[in-house]
C-alpha cells in the first residue's frame, strides 16, 4: 500500500519568504526600462510605489498557482497583519488600492501574458511616446522575470 505524504506549508514560513524576496526587490532594471533618470524625483517615487504594488500582486498570482484552495486567505492575512488594507479611520490604503488595480489586471491573463499590466505602467510612468512600445515589451518582460523569481522561492527554504 502506497501512503501519500501532503505537504503543508505554515502561513508564517510563506510570510517569511515573501519578506526576504520583497526586502531584496531591486527595481534598477524595471527604472533603466522606464528611462528615468537621476533628476525624475516624482515620476521615480511613483514607479516604486506603483513597483512595489505590483510585486504583491505577482506574489498573490504565485499564492494561487500553488495553493490554489489557500491563496486568498494566505494573502489576506498577511496584508492584515502589516496593516496593508486599512488606514487608521479604516479606509482602504492608496497601496492596498494599487495592489487591487494590479490583482484585477493580473486576473485578465493570468500567468500566460503580462503585457496589459506592462501596458498600464507604461501609461502611469512614461512620457515619450515614440518608445512607448519598446518601454512596453522590456516591461513585460521584466514582469514576467520578477514573477518567476516569485513562483520559485514561494516555498523555498
Amino acid at each position: 500500500m502506497v501512503q501519500l505524504v501532503q505537504t503543508t506549508y505554515a502561513e508564517s514560513d510563506l510570510f517569511e519568504n515573501f519578506d526576504a524576496l520583497l526586502e531584496t526587490y531591486d527595481i534598477s532594471n524595471e527604472l533603466m526600462v522606464f528611462e528615468l533618470g537621476k533628476f525624475h524625483f516624482l515620476r521615480k517615487r511613483k514607479a516604486k510605489q506603483e513597483l512595489k504594488a505590483l510585486f504583491y500582486a505577482l506574489w498573490k498570482l504565485a499564492l494561487k498557482q500553488s495553493f490554489p484552495d489557500d491563496y486568498e486567505r494566505f494573502f489576506s492575512t498577511y496584508c492584515k497583519d502589516n496593516n496593508l488594507e486599512k488606514d487608521a479611520a479604516g479606509n482602504a490604503t492608496t497601496f492596498f488600492r494599487s495592489v487591487e488595480v494590479y490583482n484585477t489586471l493580473l486576473a485578465e491573463h493570468g500567468t500566460s501574458n503580462f503585457s496589459n499590466v506592462a501596458d498600464f505602467l507604461t501609461d502611469q510612468l512614461v512620457k515619450d511616446s515614440s518608445r512607448r512600445e519598446y518601454i512596453t515589451l522590456k516591461l513585460a518582460l521584466s514582469i514576467r522575470s520578477t514573477y518567476n523569481l516569485i513562483f520559485q522561492k514561494l516555498i523555498a527554504n
